[in-house]
């Protein structure tokens, strides 16, 4: 009798780590795209309360780094991948020297639905997209920055994606992505990235000046930029 309590006990403890794996830690990813947008769906109105995001640290670790990279545009566009509910688009659009435009593609309604409510003060500035990030409804070298943050290993090809971030870059751009790190980064089987190999990985697609900065602990930020033909690093 001992055995099969034993036996049962041990079932529902690799049942339950399968699950927590599947559906918390890597978000659905290995169930399908279809999987990993119905739970931002059904997290939508918790999504910004779970974040916490704070103000002062999108500023300093964001927002300002953007702006630097942007420094002598009169008025850029920047196409936020994965938008959420709308996190780079507000605090980029609060900053006084951001005299640019925003878009915003996000594959969750009910994400984008909060986004839209969020930035309706700033509605002649941003555009929101329901769009998943392959393919990117944009043409060649439509933006003067490409951003993706917390979501590029969430994507059913992160290569794929990262792809069309630099096609629609202008030569001269910015491009800024995270890299998952840390223990759980590498229980995304098959997608996990050494902070080597993914810079390795954005110089084969053509970009330069990748620069990798720690910013969370689940999370790098990586800088790079698309170069001007006849340009040199």
């Amino acid at each position: 009798m001992w055995l099969w309590v034993g036996g049962i006990a041990v079932a529902i403890v690799v049942v339950g780590s399968l699950l927590y794996w599947l559906l918390i830690i890597t978000e659905g990813l290995f169930l399908g795209r279809r999987m990993v947008v119905w739970l931002y769906d059904r997290t939508a109105h918790q999504y910004d309360g779970i974040k916490e995001f704070d103000a002062l640290a999108e500023q300093f670790f964001v927002t300002q780094p953007l702006l630097l990279q942007l420094t002598g545009i009169p008025a850029p566009r920047v196409l936020d991948v994965a938008t959420g509910t709308g996190r780079l688009p507000y605090f980029l659009l609060n900053e006084p020297l951001f005299n640019g435009k925003v878009v915003g593609a996000e594959p969750s309604a009910k994400m984008l639905a909060l986004a839209q409510e969020k930035l309706r003060p700033f509605s002649y500035r941003v555009s929101l997209v329901q769009q998943t990030a392959v393919p990117l409804p944009f043409a060649d070298h439509s933006f003067d920055a490409v951003t993706c943050l917390e979501a590029l290993e969430f994507f059913p090809s992160d290569r794929e994606a990262l792809q069309e971030m630099v096609r629609v870059l202008r030569p001269g751009g910015t491009l800024l992505v995270t890299r998952r790190r840390g223990w759980e980064a590498k229980l995304f089987l098959g997608r996990y990235w050494s902070q080597e190999a993914f810079a390795a990985y954005l110089r084969s697609l053509g970009l330069e000046g990748v620069d990798t900065q720690i910013w969370q602990v689940d999370y790098d930020q990586v800088f790079a930029r698309k170069p001007i033909v006849g340009s040199r690093e």
